[in-house]
């Protein structure tokens, strides 16, 4: 939460968000987050936190591009993935290989304070390149090794209890679109797993290592698995019909 200079929610600002998510704790049947507000431009959203205690964090951004009704279906998967109760375990492999992932950065200020030029120089960009070829393997193997990213389950269980499959479509469209347009920020790839939409981005060759972190399913596949959710409902209803002997 340091990391992203997280801080209190603004109860007068966005004061229906805390009755909303006391509505959806009940839904899930699980025990209120505390949610914090970060400053980005990135419209970001994830949870850490212990077995006992959830925070959600949410950046700015989200809260301006989403609509009501998304905003609750995206605040409903984090509740899902609450009650799944990997949170924990999320969050250490998160504080592990974010740890691990930062030293890319590191070297990158290192080279500069040490003379090498700017930010957008190529020396200082080149070292980074390099000490990121060392690192970025094993921290996406601790990440693939030791995270749960339930990235599909997430979305259709929140489907399946709060059954709004639309909002929740396209409010993933949404996020996937003003990231995929707007986002030239850099998120730390040791985290990708606790995002319901992934930050992180190659803008150029010397970001190709952050490839690696390219876990979580598509866009298409998870809004597929979404709108099977609604047809498999519907044949079901049509198989009770017609062993009831109704004409379907």
């Amino acid at each position: 939460m340091k990391w992203y200079g997280c801080h209190d929610f603004p109860s007068g600002e966005f004061g229906n968000i805390s009755e909303m998510l006391d509505a959806l704790c009940s839904i899930f049947s699980v025990k209120k987050p505390k949610i914090h507000l970060f400053e980005s431009s990135v419209p970001v959203i994830f949870t850490v936190g212990s077995k006992r205690k959830s925070h959600i964090i949410v950046s700015r951004r989200l809260l301006d591009l989403l609509e009501k009704g998304e905003l609750e279906m995206i605040f409903a998967r984090e509740l899902s993935r609450i009650k799944e109760g990997k949170v924990a375990q999320n969050t250490f492999v998160a504080l592990v290989a974010g740890i691990i992932a930062s030293f890319s950065t590191i070297a990158l200020w290192m080279a500069m304070l040490a003379g090498f030029g700017q930010e957008n120089d190529p020396a200082p960009k080149f070292i980074r390149f390099v000490v990121m070829g060392v690192i970025m393997l094993p921290c996406s193997l601790i990440v693939y090794a030791g995270a749960s990213d339930s990235t599909s389950k997430a979305d259709t269980d929140a489907v399946r209890m709060m059954g709004k499959k639309v909002e929740l479509s396209s409010a993933l469209k949404r996020l996937y679109n003003d990231i995929l347009l707007n986002s030239m920020e850099y998120f730390n790839p040791g985290h990708v797993h606790l995002y319901a939409m992934n930050p992180v981005k190659v803008n150029s060759f010397f970001d190709i290592h952050l490839s690696l972190f390219d876990m979580k399913p598509d866009l298409s596949s998870r809004l597929k698995a979404i709108d099977a959710i609604g047809t498999g409902v519907s044949q079901e209803k049509i198989i009770r019909k017609r062993t009831d002997g109704v004409e379907v």
